[in-house]
């Protein structure tokens, strides 16, 4: 049965309208640190980007070491994004992103100094003192410093106190988790990060010594420690 030319050309008018009412969002990628005083310029190197499950690109930096920061990627059809990218810490890492159908501009922002200790927050030495302490010495050298510093983390009666320069202080839950997010960043670190400064973390527990070399130029865990506890210098 032939259909009338009127009813073909309206179904054909009504195909292009849909199709040209497709729309696509704009997607600005942030690359910041997490927290204070990392470095401000996070090294990302490379970035894979995978829409539904499959890679579709991969980012590399166009000049320079580090990949261009923001990073913006137009025309974002519909689908669920993920981007694949190492941390400061070595360990791959996917930040997700749903795009919909809709015209507009998004913000996704992608910290390379941030990671989860869910999974290794049993290895704290910290996390199981029961009246006793823990003493963490740091030092650090570069081509134009010189330092050396130290804290005692101390439970006593199931209460946490932070001992710097002789002086004690009882310390909160929130400071206790900001602690013990430090020493398992601490022992995810990778031994040679290219850094011509070496810091040197050495954790003194039970008569045992336990040393971790720090050659990572972003990751500045002992200062980013100090400001959590407000510990003047």
């Amino acid at each position: 049965m032939k259909l009338p030319y009127k009813i073909i050309l309206g179904a054909t008018f009504l195909v292009t309208i849909v199709s040209c009412t497709e729309k696509y969002s704009t997607l600005i990628l942030e690359f910041k640190n997490e927290k204070k005083l990392s470095d401000n310029f996070p090294e990302l190197y490379k970035l894979e980007i995978k829409k539904n499950g499959k890679i579709i690109k991969t980012v590399l930096p166009k000049e320079g070491l580090f990949i261009e920061n923001p990073l913006k990627i137009d025309s974002i059809e519909k689908g669920t994004y993920e981007f694949i990218y190492s941390d400061l810490f070595g360990r791959t890492q996917i930040k997700k992103y749903k795009a919909e159908n809709f015209d507009k501009v998004d913000t996704l922002r992608i910290s390379p100094d941030h990671i989860d200790i869910t999974k290794v927050k049993n290895n704290s030495i910290i996390r199981k003192l029961n009246n006793n302490q823990i003493t963490i010495k740091y030092r650090s050298q570069g081509c134009f410093h010189k330092i050396k510093d130290s804290i005692v983390i101390k439970n006593k009666d199931g209460k946490y106190y932070l001992g710097d320069n002789g002086r004690f202080k009882t310390l909160s839950k929130d400071e206790i988790d900001k602690i013990i997010q430090f020493e398992c960043e601490l022992y995810t670190l990778p031994k040679d990060g290219g850094c011509t400064t070496v810091s040197i973390y050495t954790l003194f527990f039970n008569g045992e010594t336990k040393e971790i070399q720090n050659g990572n130029c972003g990751w500045n865990g002992w200062d980013n420690l100090k400001n959590d506890l407000k510990i003047k210098n």
